[in-house]
This record gives C-alpha cells, sequence and structure tokens, in this order.
C-alpha cells in the first residue's frame, strides 16, 4: 500500500498534513477508503465549516493548536481503568492533563465544531485538581483525606525535631501516609471510571478535531477542492501537487489539463513523453482522496465513487519471484478481473497493457480485456500504442508536441516546454507517430532516422 501511495503522489499529501498529535496521526493510518456518498457528503461539510472557524477566529485557532501540542494519547490508560486497575500516579497525571488541555480547547470552540468537539471534563479536572490551581502537575493532595492531611502534618513536625527516637515513629507515619494513599488511588479510580467514556470519546474527538484542522492547511497550501459526487469523472485543471512541486523546484513548468471521463471504457493515445502514465496517476490520486475524505488537486472536479482502485503502471517486473514483466502484469490482470467478477464495480486505470509481449498478441489481449469491461459496464481507463482496439469506446489523445512552435535550440533538456499535455477526442484512434519526430528534433544520426522512416512507410503501405 505504501508503494502504491508513493507511485501516485499520496505519500506527498500526507506529508504535508500537519498534524500534531498522535491520535490524528492515527487516523490517517486507519483511514477508509469509503464509497458511502451520504458519509462523505457529511465529512466535506465538516472541512468546509472548520475552515469558516478557522478563518473567523484566528486567536482562538492559535490556542486550540497550543493545547493541541499537550495532549497524549491516553486510550491505553483509560482501558485500564475500564477493566477495573487501580491507576498511579503517571496515570492520574495523564489524565489530568488530558482533562485540562481539552477542558481548554472544549471552550474555544463551544458549540461551533460541534462534530468534532470533546466532552465537557469539568469533573474530571475537579477530581484531580481539588485545590483548582489548573497546574501540570498531580500528587496525593492532602484535600482528599483529613487523615492523610494530619498524619503529614505529624511528620513535618517530627522532621523538624532532630531526636534519634523520632525515626521509628516516623517510619510508622510514613507506612500509615502510604496506606491511605492506597486506599485514595482506589477511590479516585473508582470516581474516574464513571468518566471513562466521556474520555475516550474527547480522545476520539481531539483526533478527528487535529486532521479537520490539517485538512483545512492543507487545502489552503495545496489548493485542493471540494468534489462533486456524481456519475461522471470530470475535472477541470486535474493536477498532480507531488509532481508539479517536483517541476517547481527544477524551474519547469506543470500544465494542468481538463478530464473528463464518460461512463463507458475510455482508451487515451500518445507518444512516449506525453504524460499518459502521469495521468492515470493522478485520476487515481484523486479517487483516493476524494474516498478517503480529502479535498481534490483540481479547479474542479466531479468523481463517481467506487468500489476500489486498481492502477497498473510501470514496470511489473517481480524480482523475488524471478516472474518476468508480462508474466506479473497478466497476474495482476488477473487479480482485478476476478474481483470484477465477484461483483465489485472498481475504477481501472491501466497504462501500455500487452506491451511486454509481441504486438500481435498484446493488440488481442487489449482488445479481450476492452470487451470484457464493457461487458460488466465497468468505468476503465486504458494507454495504449496499439490501433484498431475496439468499437464503442471514448478514444482521447494527448495533444502532444507544438510543432510549429519548436525553436531550432531544442534539446532533451527543454523539449518538455513544446509538449501540449492536454487530452482531445481522438475520432480515428490512430497513435500518433510522434517518437521519430521526437528522434529527430534531438538530432539523433539522421542514417538511423531516415531508414527508419522508410521502414515505417513500407509497414504503412501493406497494412493499407
Amino acid at each position: 500500500m505504501v508503494e502504491k501511495f508513493e507511485k501516485i503522489g499520496l505519500d506527498y499529501i500526507f506529508k504535508n498534513l500537519n498534524l500534531v498529535t498522535f491520535l490524528g496521526k492515527n487516523r490517517i493510518k486507519n483511514l477508509k477508503f469509503n464509497s458511502s456518498a451520504e458519509e462523505l457528503k457529511i465529512e466535506y461539510d465538516n472541512i468546509e465549516l472548520t475552515t469558516i472557524f478557522v478563518e473567523n477566529n484566528k486567536k482562538s485557532l492559535e490556542e486550540i493548536k497550543r493545547r493541541l501540542l499537550s495532549i497524549k494519547d491516553i486510550s491505553n490508560v483509560i482501558y485500564r481503568l475500564k477493566e477495573g486497575y487501580i491507576l498511579d500516579d503517571l496515570d492520574f497525571f495523564d489524565i489530568k492533563i488530558f482533562a485540562l488541555e481539552t477542558q481548554r480547547i472544549y471552550d474555544e470552540i463551544n458549540e461551533s465544531l460541534f462534530f468534532t468537539s470533546p466532552k465537557n471534563l469539568e469533573k474530571v479536572v475537579s477530581i484531580l485538581d481539588p485545590e483548582n490551581m489548573k497546574i501540570p502537575s498531580f500528587y496525593i493532595y492532602s484535600l482528599y483525606s483529613i487523615e492523610l492531611g494530619q498524619i503529614r502534618d505529624e511528620i513535618k513536625k517530627k522532621k523538624e525535631k532532630v531526636i534519634d527516637d523520632n525515626q521509628g515513629e516516623i517510619e510508622k507515619l510514613y507506612e500509615q501516609e502510604m496506606k491511605i494513599e492506597d486506599k485514595i488511588r482506589k477511590e479516585l479510580s473508582d470516581k474516574l471510571i464513571k468518566h471513562s467514556e466521556s474520555l475516550l470519546s474527547s480522545l476520539d474527538k481531539i483526533g478527528y478535531l487535529d486532521l479537520l484542522l490539517a485538512k483545512v492547511e492543507l487545502n489552503e497550501k495545496l489548493s485542493l477542492v471540494r468534489p462533486i459526487l456524481g456519475e461522471k469523472n470530470r475535472y477541470k485543471k486535474i493536477f498532480n501537487p507531488k509532481v508539479m512541486a517536483s517541476m517547481t523546484e527544477k524551474g519547469k513548468k506543470y500544465q494542468k489539463i481538463d478530464v473528463e471521463i464518460e461512463g463507458k471504457i475510455t482508451v487515451i493515445t500518445g507518444a512516449n513523453m506525453s504524460g499518459k502514465t502521469l495521468i492515470l496517476k493522478t485520476i487515481a490520486l484523486c479517487q483516493y482522496l476524494c474516498q478517503f475524505g480529502f479535498f481534490v488537486p483540481s479547479d474542479w472536479a466531479e468523481i463517481k465513487l467506487v468500489d476500489r482502485v486498481f492502477l497498473m503502471v510501470g514496470d511489473s517486473q517481480s524480482i523475488d519471484s524471478g516472474l518476468s514483466s508480462f508474466a506479473s502484469e497478466m497476474l495482476t490482470l488477473n487479480e482485478i478481473i476476478l474481483n470484477v467478477k465477484s461483483g465489485e464495480k472498481p475504477l481501472i486505470l491501466i497504462d501500455e497493457l500487452g506491451r511486454t509481449t509481441n504486438p500481435k498478441e498484446g493488440r488481442a489481449i487489449v482488445r479481450s480485456v476492452i470487451d470484457f469491461f464493457k461487458d460488466k459496464e465497468l468505468k476503465a481507463i486504458i494507454t495504449t500504442h496499439y490501433d484498431g482496439i475496439g468499437r464503442d469506446i471514448a478514444r482521447m489523445r494527448v495533444k502532444g508536441l507544438n510543432k510549429n512552435d519548436i525553436p531550432e535550440n531544442i534539446s532533451e533538456k527543454n523539449i518538455e516546454f513544446y509538449i501540449d499535455y492536454s487530452l482531445i477526442e481522438d475520432e480515428n484512434g490512430k497513435v500518433p507517430e510522434e517518437g521519430l519526430t521526437v528522434a529527430k528534433l534531438l538530432k539523433i544520426d539522421e542514417d538511423i532516422i531516415n531508414k527508419a522512416y522508410i521502414y515505417l512507410y513500407k509497414t504503412e503501405e501493406q497494412n493499407d
């Protein structure tokens, strides 16, 4: 899963998610791929309401973030408490700090963010802070027991009198003090157990608050937008934040593009270097983000929910198993087929299917797979170099080289500036022949280029 996320750029999104608590970080570890439109709409509403709160409550936000930094995950302490364990002083300290900081966050949020507001923990604070000092410390206070206060006073008096006979009496008083303290720990644990559910609920809400605040910051930082949940996958100026950041660092320009995928199978063609693979990765990224409850990298987006995302890109060769690229590719394809036959409705994204075998077999495999996907009414996008691979499918093509704008000094360092990565409709479905154009522009040996053109035209005449 980690490798897949790195492949599409989701790791970059998570690295830019400014979570300050372990509770928030645990929520990311346990993200659910959600296919419920109702639940996702609630999450998107919560993000937007949190955005409004952040914009209108700058001072409260600073206070909340400062408090979040002090909050630990004390769930193990609470579970021990629920199981009847008598807590020790460190446990009481952890609960007290959590209750104090959470109560301050509760006061800042009030009813504004009701969906992520922790419970009112004033009673927990009063149990562990009988002196009402609101300071980050805990010990068995004398206020818990009149007898305990008397014993401690007696110990203090005897210590002030430096008499040898006092030592034995002081030790006996210490034993009495420890017994009373143990009794108080039992009483405190019994009192706190009544608040265990409120504490657990507050832990959950604090983690959610941390995540929501991080999402709001992320949306602003990466220009993410709320997707519309619909029946199509359509994007206006979609982009991959990880790739865009990398290109910007290198002084290169990143081109955002529009993508519209109808309900039927979509085939995308284009020369190498034309960004077909990146398109698939970015669509996968947006689908994951959407169904993980995040906004997406696009100026506007409509996304259809699916049961799962299957992405086949890159070299599938398995070194560990000794399988060839083609064998690994076929096993991955078979996994997709089996899941579809079991009733799932996934989004399927496949890059250059059948490229690792001979063209005749590769084209036949692509046609067979397209027929299967069509019969199952699946949403799938396949990039390919093959012509003539099926009817009743949507055909798109990467626009490619702007041949009229190419200067004399073009090189491998600047050629991408003259490639238009936009997707356009491709009615004839013929794969563009830009490979030799690129080779010629890069001043590859003329003898090789000229001979290649001769073979190319001969092949076309034979096909005609």
